[in-house]
């Protein structure tokens, strides 16, 4: 595939800089929406993180976004410092911290595989959904037990692999044609692997002039709704595209995340699972109802969640600490 001219490969950070202000990454204060299972689920990681670190000195997010979660735990810690690679990301950050009234919290434009600070200079380190996004895990969590002190605590949040392969709406041999507002035609397309857990999210620019494109500007119902589904794959798409943009992402199970934190000195792995309440509020037709209660729910499930089987969740919650280094 890489001796393919039309073919470029793209970091995470430089997708999530792309699309820094748009969507869940808007410029906004976080309005928790009772009817989504985003919101839902993003409430017990709150509560997850912030039973993690509670009390500690200094905490560093890692990858922290638009200010997630060091936002909402900034006031069970002393201080923490956010830092992500994508500038836009801490721009937004930056923003949605001079609307609040915390004193205690930094946003900078940090690069997780050569953290800028000195070696024991934190407490704790958070990891929200970050972990996957790193080119080099290995350098980024080596980088991790270096500014940790001596049993320094690691709390970290993933999507399950397992849940996603099986639940979610991208599969095997289906992707989608877009005509854009610049009449543009693209076709995204998500390949999975089981093993290695490994996901790469293709996006192609079709030719105009080639066959498929003139038989996509050819179609009504196309050219009405914007949007086509299709049985092609990435290899069949190739040759009328003009560009095909991917990136990659390693994903996780109970078991992988567990074995590359463990691989890479680090102790007292625990992962637990979260991520069903909204299912299960939602199967009793009960999740407008109980909006009221969003925050204690999500707080009951924090507290269950160590009785909760991680194989079948959607989410994973790693929890560890730094090795002591004796000399």
């Amino acid at each position: 595939m890489n001796n393919h001219s039309i073919y470029r490969k793209v970091e995470q950070w430089k997708i999530y800089d792309r699309i820094a202000g748009h969507g869940s990454y808007a410029d906004v204060d976080k309005e928790f929406i009772p009817t989504e299972r985003y919101d839902w689920t993003l409430l017990t990681e709150i509560e997850l993180f912030r039973n993690a670190v509670k009390g500690c000195e200094k905490v560093l997010d890692v990858g922290c976004g638009t200010g997630h979660p060091s936002l909402y735990i900034a006031k069970d810690v002393r201080s923490i410092i956010g830092i992500d690679k994508s500038e836009r990301m801490i721009e937004i950050a930056r923003n949605r911290l001079m609307r609040s009234d915390l004193d205690n919290v930094v946003f900078e434009v940090g690069d997780a595989e050569s953290l800028e600070f000195p070696d024991k200079s934190f407490d704790a380190v958070v990891l929200c959904g970050s972990l996957a996004t790193f080119s080099n895990k290995k350098k980024a969590l080596q980088e991790i037990k270096r500014v940790l002190k001596a049993s320094g605590k690691v709390a970290c949040v993933e999507p399950s692999w397992l849940y996603q392969s099986t639940h979610e709406r991208h599969f095997e041999g289906e992707g989608n044609f877009i005509l854009t507002e610049k009449d543009s035609i693209r076709y995204r397309y998500v390949r999975r692997l089981v093993h290695p857990h490994k996901e790469t999210d293709y996006r192609c620019i079709i030719n105009p002039k080639s066959i498929l494109g003139e038989k996509l500007l050819s179609n009504p119902h196309f050219l009405e709704n914007k949007t086509l589904k299709a049985q092609m794959s990435i290899d069949e798409v190739e040759p009328y595209c003009d560009e095909i943009e991917y990136d990659e992402q390693e994903k996780f199970d109970a078991k992988t995340i567990t074995t590359i934190f463990a691989e890479n000195g680090f102790k007292d792995i625990v992962v637990n699972g979260y991520g069903i309440t909204y299912d299960l509020l939602s199967s009793a037709n009960l999740v407008n109802k109980m909006a009221s209660y969003m925050n204690e729910l999500s707080k009951g499930e924090t507290a269950i969640s160590r009785f909760i089987n991680p194989f079948e969740t959607e989410m994973l919650f790693l929890t560890c600490k730094s090795k002591s280094i004796i000399c």
